[in-house]
């Protein structure tokens, strides 16, 4: 598991999930995990983490929709 998708794994079994579960690699995470509020704690903790600004147009599932996806979105902004 690379240090960014952990990261993003143990923010959310954090802070969305509060310890009660946790978040498989290919888990759909806009079905059920990341309701809109937690959708926006989410990128807002990417944005900081990370040093990148997530994008409007970036808004969009594909980007979001695992841990997978958000890992690959990541290593792709990350300079």
């Amino acid at each position: 598991m690379s240090d960014v998708k952990a990261k993003l794994k143990r923010f959310i079994d954090e802070e969305v999930l509060y310890g009660e579960g946790t978040v498989t690699d290919d888990q759909d995470l806009l079905g059920g995990v990341l309701d809109s509020l937690a959708l926006l704690q989410f990128v807002e903790f990417i944005e900081t983490e990370f040093g990148i600004e997530v994008a409007d147009e970036d808004m969009v599932p594909a980007n979001f929709k695992s841990l997978d996806a958000v890992d690959a979105y990541v290593g792709a902004h990350v300079s």
